[in-house]
């Protein structure tokens, strides 16, 4: 051997192991000061935290129980005490990233995810595909109208359905893009349908005969809608956002406007729009926190108040008022929150 090969091999060797050991003291050294999940307070009396394996995007109410899914399936909660329940068999498919759950008229549950659309009437289980009669691609959202048929919005369209015949409705016919992540309808009955691609689209709407689109051309504040809803005085908002780019846009017929961060939201891109019982308007944002006015006064609230997560990504009131609110870290059960304004009397709420 070369004199002092050895020897270079030996210092080699434990340079190796000492730049590993210095990797394993600074990452540990960050993971505790600085990647460790913070240490949030324990949720105030009537609050609790349900925490399914995955995020939750999706809620709806069935009896005495909660319906919440995500990219990770399914799950099933007790809605007077908020525990997680077994998901019933019955040879329950296998269900990933659900989008959307309704249940219908006649008290049956509907499921739209990746897969299709699957049905549960409390026996059994069966999902629909495009061999039945849907569009092509994941389900996105699901909706039964007042007439009880079901409309099914897909990545390539969407689909009625009056539980015997399929009709279908693309951007031939009027849909502002293919994809449908979100339907309403209000109290006129007319349906409106929002987009979830990048930057394009906006909203539609059918009347049952014609089609009109919306977009930031017309009012809208941003081409991205996440979510629907139409408040008590009959005024529609959408929330809209992608990234950090957004707000809650409202439309009262005639007249558009846009709240934003600067009005008292969370954050600017607004994943979820909810009125409560009474008169409350809820926007969920992407990363900041769920913003909660009265049209008076303004309260955020985060994990640091007692939320599973940052993002509300769904919010529903069940028929006791309890309200549920799904997040990237599971579900909250908020039995009741006050608005308490930060200063003084609180923000003024710019009205339509």
């Amino acid at each position: 051997m070369i004199p002092g090969l050895r020897g270079r091999r030996r210092l080699t060797a434990w340079l190796i192991v000492g730049l590993l050991v210095a990797i394993v003291v600074v990452a540990t050294v960050v993971f505790i000061f600085v990647g460790r999940p913070p240490q949030y307070p324990d949720p105030p009396p009537g609050w609790k935290i349900i925490s399914p394996a995955c995020m939750v995007y999706a809620l709806a109410e069935q009896g005495d129980y909660i319906w919440a899914g995500g990219p990770c399936g399914i799950y099933f909660i007790d809605r007077r005490t908020g525990d997680l329940l077994a998901v019933p068999d019955g040879g329950r498919p296998s269900m990933y990233y659900v989008n959307d759950i309704a249940v219908d008229s006649d008290n049956v549950l509907w499921i739209a995810h990746r897969a299709g659309l699957t049905r549960y009437d409390g026996s059994s289980w069966h999902t629909f595909t495009k061999a039945d009669g849907l569009l092509a691609g994941a389900v996105l959202s699901v909706l039964e109208d007042r007439d009880g048929a079901l409309w099914i919005g897909t990545e390539s369209g969407v689909t009625r359905y009056d539980g015997t015949s399929w009709q279908t409705f693309t951007t031939e016919d009027g849909l502002a893009v293919p994809s449908v992540y979100v339907i309403f309808q209000d109290s006129d009955g007319v349906l409106w349908f929002g987009s979830f691609e990048l930057n394009q689209g906006g909203v539609s709407r059918y009347d049952g005969v014609s089609w009109t689109s919306y977009s930031i051309e017309n009012g809208l504040h941003h081409n991205t809608v996440n979510d629907i809803i139409e408040d008590s005085n009959g005024v529609l908002w959408f929330a809209t956002g992608y990234t950090t780019a957004g707000g809650a846009s409202w439309f009262d017929g005639g007249e558009w406007g846009t709240l934003t961060r600067d009005d008292g939201l969370a954050g600017n891109k607004v994943r979820s729009v909810f009125e409560d019982d009474q008169g409350r308007l809820w926007f969920g944002s992407e990363y900041d926190g769920t913003a909660i006015t009265d049209g008076a006064n303004w309260r955020i609230i985060t994990p640091w108040d007692g939320t599973a997560g940052w993002e509300a990504m769904e919010i529903l009131q069940d028929s006791e008022g309890v309200l549920w609110m799904g997040t990237e870290s599971g579900v909250s059960r908020i039995e009741s929150v006050d608005i308490v304004p930060p200063t003084g009397n609180g923000t003024p709420t710019p009205q339509p």
